[in-house]
């Protein structure tokens, strides 16, 4: 349940990505409140994901250490994300979402390890690492939710603001689409991260101050 929504713009030659910070155990009860943006800086690109924070801060570091350019990192990941799941005993499943300048372009790639759960809705087989066009968002919210907050998908064709803004929107709706126990995944803080081919740049968006580490998130989201 993870936040992560992703636009990647050839029209401004730009990515942004929105996630949230809250690290959770399996009954919801939050561990950390964190940033969950892996940057690199150097290429630049990002990494984000869902599922388990030690195998995606392992198989982030290991995929980074082992290229030398976001082209290369996406040429060797279906080679090389076994062998990390593997040496660093990954059992538990995770996903990664990639973005960065693919041959010149702004990309964003999916690619998860074994799991019952494809959260691209791609059927995608475990360890290909594919494009998924222009944004990836997730959780999405339900249609109630939509209507009633007359929310509008961000567009990569749109101005920089409108998106900015639709992402903002976007995650606080995300913050309200409750888990099977009825308590919300998404809180801690929203995270706004913009990549550009000459850096990566990020900002808070919004805090939810009621979040605390060792309890659970409230009820659909509600203060």
């Amino acid at each position: 349940m993870t936040a992560n929504n992703l636009v990647a713009s050839k029209k401004h030659n730009c990515i942004w990505i929105a996630t949230d910070a809250a690290s959770y155990d399996d009954h919801g009860v939050v561990g950390a409140i964190k940033s969950k943006v892996r940057a690199i800086s150097e290429w630049p690109a990002v990494i984000t994901g869902r599922g388990n924070t030690f195998g995606l801060d392992t198989a982030a570091r290991e995929l980074t250490r082992r290229a030398s350019s976001f082209d290369e990192m996406i040429g060797i990941c279906y080679r090389e994300l076994p062998l990390i799941v593997e040496e660093f005993k990954l059992d538990r499943p995770f996903e990664l979402n990639l973005a960065g300048w693919f041959y010149g372009k702004p990309m964003v790639f999916f690619v998860r390890t074994p799991s019952e759960h494809d959260s691209s809705g791609m059927g995608l087989q475990p360890y290909l690492c594919l494009p998924v066009g222009p944004t990836l968002f997730g959780p999405w919210p339900s249609d109630e939710l939509i209507s009633a907050a007359s929310f509008v998908k961000p567009d990569p064709d749109d101005t920089p603001e409108n998106i900015v803004r639709g992402l903002c929107e976007l995650i606080k709706l995300q913050r309200r689409v409750p888990a099977d126990d009825g308590f919300s995944r998404v809180g801690g803080f929203a995270e706004l991260t913009i990549v550009t081919p000459n850096g990566i740049d990020r900002q808070i968006l919004c805090r939810w101050p009621e979040d605390r580490v060792g309890a659970r998130m409230p009820i659909n989201g509600e203060h």
